[in-house]
C-alpha cells in the first residue's frame, strides 16, 4: 500500500463525474492525526468494510506497517462485526466525491488511533448500506460507471 494525504486525489475508479480522493493511506514514517473517534462512526465504517463493495479484484493482503513484528491482524471484530482487513477497498460516496479507504483503516482508527478527516466521518455515517441499491444510486450519482 502506498503513502496518500488523507483527501489527496486518487485515481481508482474510471468516471467522468466527481473527484476521487484518499483516506487512510498510512505509512509508518508518515505523520497522521491522532485521537479518539466517535464508537457511532467506528462501527458505521466497519459495517461498511465488513464485506465492501469491489470493482475490481486485488490481489494478497497488504501488512499494517506499524505493527513491527506481526503485520497486524487479518480481522477486525467488534460488536458482532468482522471485518478482513488489508486486502480491499471501501468506497464512500459523500456530496460531491468519492472517499476511497483501505479496509485497514478500521485497524488504523482502533489500534493506532487514526483520526480520519471530518468530511469522512461525515460521509460514512451518512452511507447508505453497502450493496444497497441506495448505496449503488449513489456511486452512480457521482457520475462513475458501476460496469467495466
Amino acid at each position: 500500500m502506498a503513502f496518500r494525504q488523507d483527501l489527496d486525489p486518487i485515481s481508482y475508479l474510471e468516471g467522468t463525474g466527481a473527484a476521487q480522493v484518499a483516506v487512510g493511506w498510512l505509512e509508518r514514517g508518515q505523520p497522521f492525526p491522532r485521537g479518539l473517534v466517535d464508537e457511532a462512526f467506528f462501527m458505521a465504517l466497519a459495517r461498511l468494510c465488513a464485506a465492501p463493495w469491489q470493482p475490481f479484484v486485488t490481489a494478497g493482503r497488504q501488512p499494517c506497517t506499524f505493527c513491527r513484528f506481526s503485520g497486524g491482524p487479518a480481522l477486525v471484530s467488534s460488536k458482532g462485526v468482522h471485518v478482513p482487513i488489508g486486502a480491499s477497498n471501501v468506497f464512500v460516496p459523500g456530496a460531491d466525491r468519492l472517499y476511497v479507504a483501505p479496509t485497514m483503516v478500521v485497524h488504523y482508527i482502533d489500534a493506532h488511533e487514526y483520526v480520519p478527516p471530518t468530511e469522512f466521518q461525515e460521509a460514512v455515517l451518512r452511507c447508505p448500506e453497502m450493496k444497497s441499491m441506495a448505496y449503488l444510486k449513489a456511486i452512480r450519482a457521482l457520475g462513475f460507471s458501476l460496469r467495466r
